[in-house]
């Protein structure tokens, strides 16, 4: 894409003030209740809450002690009082005395015990004492940056799962829409604060009033799911493998500084675009609380062992810290390469791409429910992946659940009987895991991660996954292959910042390898769609500019024969690249400009209109002399922003065919080099959407391979 789009782009997103999340609705069907809601009030938020004292003294005495940042003097009541966008979660006066009073009994309780039993930890809650007025001005920095998110949104914007945005304090905030017991549904945040006035809409965003405060636990992973006594069952086996180890890093960087920016995109002359804001590491643990296992007459930590070798084998039986024996490889595959919420909302971080309205790209119109939602990520179990899909076309029980290894035939088939009960596994939204004995408390982020309760005991098998859940094509969105950009929140991140473009820096992603300083690499968020222009799986792309050399790394996918083809926009911008695999050359260079000439080598053809017609064969046939060229359209199933036309509409969305490789297990590395001949160091490579298909089915003429 050219220079002048960017920047038209990011002029008008920062001359506008945006104090809405988009158009998704929530996904509770039952009535809201209205009662609560406030209309514009002509005030900014830190008017609005001192012109209340009798509410929110106690909030504004916490926001005039917090400060913005450590090199900053001003305070974040200062910064509510300025012109922007914001979210305020403002808690009663009530709600902040009976927190602070709870904080001072934990902690002087622990206090009193450690005297009498030194090897009893003190719990440093940082609150030494139950007067507002003694809270400190870190602590006070604490909860004040909880309860701001640098956005507007309103709550019947927002879908379970969390805010779009993270608050000042990099944390999520979780949303559930429990009912009432008179009926309409209600918000409540991180399971413990309910929004008992909504929506107040000032001049700078939202205030949102509520009746406690928001405390998100700084443990660890291992820490928070030992908390919760429903989960001590797979806590015992964390502990036993050692993955608590695993589950315990956060801090991989300390040295990274987020407030860098990297080479304008375009120019490369000076930095502009900004590096993704954090650099940290995080999971997603998918969980079977005790209940679960009870119900498969699992009780204790030998009979979970039992049932492990059952499907693992019995392989270091004696040691569980060996990734060879069957629990470790039991708990391995519970944990995801990333953290993942619930729902993506209109933000970064969901399972799935879904209510996602920025910058004219809108999921449900671009990936329309028509066809099923996909993706694949990695576990900790070497070489091994989860699928997940949000399966649109099951009217079954499975419709728009969150589902893992989904089975082939909308869900019904499975290859060996045993494991009919360990397929098509629902991952449980918050408000159904509080429904489980003993999680009516249930905490779901950690530091580092996010817990999400499952409804079926999971269990990997290789012949299920190659002959059922994985026997198709796969495709993969390029960003989702960097695991770094989903668990930062950058994956997804809208544009509503004013900036268009994330810079990744060298080093930033261990599957990204960047082997020069001469290429620029760019993660471009979701943008408009449309025909005659770049049409994009899920709205964004991988942008590479300069004398670039970089290479990425495959997904763990079985070992097996696999068409890869790389998804990419044509452009004028574009140069030519040589493909690698695995250090070893991939045909001829691929010429990415769009021109005449480059649509005639591809074979790309008109369907329909401006007089032509083409008949199913014929479509057919020219599909099938394309491919003999090594080329694809792009696929049906993802539109433009008409339902009536798609990627294959589009003579600038390709497919190109690498080739056909044996991959055995182990890493498989795809390089990308510039060879485009008296290049000026300004041509762009564009990469959409990776596809990894295996053979059988391509060389099935039973079941040939469809157009989505």
């Amino acid at each position: 894409m050219n220079k002048n789009f960017f920047k038209s782009m990011k002029y008008l997103l920062a001359g506008v003030i945006i104090l809405s999340a988009g158009i998704a609705t929530t996904s509770c069907d039952d009535r809201i209740d209205d009662e609560n809601r406030f209309t514009f009030t002509g005030e900014l938020i830190a008017d609005h809450l001192q012109n209340h004292p009798e509410k929110f003294s106690h909030f504004v005495e916490i926001l005039n002690k917090a400060k913005i940042g450590k090199k900053s003097s001003g305070s974040i009541l200062k910064t509510l009082s300025t012109y922007g966008s914001y979210t305020c979660f403002a808690p009663t006066n009530e709600a902040l005395e009976k927190f602070a009073e709870e904080m001072y009994i934990k902690h002087k309780e622990s206090v009193d015990i450690h005297n009498t039993d030194p090897s009893y930890p003190i719990i440093n809650t940082g609150i030494t004492s139950p007067n507002i007025a003694d809270i400190s001005d870190s602590m006070a920095t604490e909860i004040a940056k909880n309860h701001i998110i640098e956005m507007g949104y309103r709550t019947i914007d927002v879908n379970e799962g969390s805010f779009p945005k993270a608050t000042m304090n990099r944390r999520a905030t979780l949303i559930t829409w429990p009912k009432n017991e008179d009926g309409p549904v209600y918000a409540l945040l991180n399971n413990s604060a309910r929004i008992i006035e909504q929506d107040i809409q000032t001049e700078n965003g939202y205030v949102q009033v509520i009746d406690g405060v928001l405390n998100p636990s700084n443990n660890l992973l291992p820490e928070l799911i030992a908390a919760q006594p429903s989960f001590s069952l797979f806590s015992s086996a964390i502990k036993a493998t050692g993955l608590d180890k695993l589950l315990s890093t956060y801090e991989i960087d300390p040295e990274y500084d987020g407030t860098l920016k990297g080479k304008d995109f375009g120019t490369a002359e000076k930095g502009e675009e900004p590096y993704p804001e954090e650099k940290k590491q995080k999971y997603t643990v998918l969980i079977e609380s005790n209940d679960l296992f009870a119900q498969n007459d699992i009780n204790t930590l030998p009979e979970l062992i039992e049932f492990a070798e059952k499907w693992y084998g019995t392989e270091a039986k004696d040691s569980c810290t060996n990734p060879n024996n069957a629990l470790y490889k039991f708990v391995a595959y519970h944990i995801i390469d990333r953290q993942l919420q619930y729902s993506s909302g209109t933000g970064p971080g969901g399972f799935l791409m879904e209510n996602f309205d920025c910058s004219n790209f809108n999921s449900e119109i671009n990936m329309p429910t028509t066809f099923d939602r996909y993706d694949y990520f990695e576990t900790m179990l070497p070489y091994t992946m989860i699928k997940v899909t949000k399966p649109f076309t099951n009217e079954g029980t499975l419709r728009q659940e969150i589902v893992i290894n989904y089975a082939q035939n909308m869900g019904t088939a499975y290859v060996k009987e045993e494991m009919r009960p360990h397929i098509n596994v629902i991952v449980e939204r918050a408000s159904e895991t509080t429904q489980r004995p003993g999680l009516e408390n249930f905490t779901q982020e950690a530091l580092n991660g996010m817990i999400h309760t499952i409804d079926r005991i999971l269990i990997y098998n290789e012949d299920e996954m190659v002959g059922n859940i994985i026997n198709e094509r796969m495709r993969w969105d390029i960003m989702s292959l960097f695991p770094e950009l989903t668990s930062n929140g950058e994956r997804w991140k809208t544009s509503l910042d004013g900036n268009n473009l994330t810079y990744i820096p060298k080093g930033y992603s261990e599957r990204l390898v960047i082997n020069n300083n001469d290429s620029h690499v760019y993660y471009l968020r979701p943008h408009q769609t449309w025909t005659g222009q770049y049409p994009n799986y899920q709205g964004d792309e991988l942008l590479v500019t300069g004398q670039y050399d970089f290479e990425y790394r495959l997904p763990h996918v079985p070992e097996g024969d696999y068409e890869i083809r790389f998804g990419f926009s044509t452009s004028i911008n574009r140069g030519i690249c040589q493909f690698y695999l695995d250090k070893k050359i991939c045909g001829i260079p691929v010429d990415m400009r769009k021109n005449e000439e480059n649509t005639i080598i591809m074979g790309w053809f008109k369907e329909k209109g401006d007089g032509i017609e083409m008949s199913e064969d014929e479509i057919k046939a020219n599909d099938k002399a394309m491919r003999n060229r090594g080329y694809m359209k792009g696929p049906a199933s993802i539109h433009l922003n008409s339902e009536k036309e798609s990627m294959r509409d589009s003579d600038m969305s390709i497919r190109k065919i690498i080739g056909t490789f044996r991959l055995k297990q182990g890493n498989h590395w795809l390089r990308f080099k510039n060879v485009t001949e008296n290049s000026s160091g300004t041509d762009q490579f564009n990469q959409d959407f990776l596809e990894m298909v295996p053979t059988r089915i391509i060389n099935d003429p039973t079941k040939p391979e469809d157009q989505y």
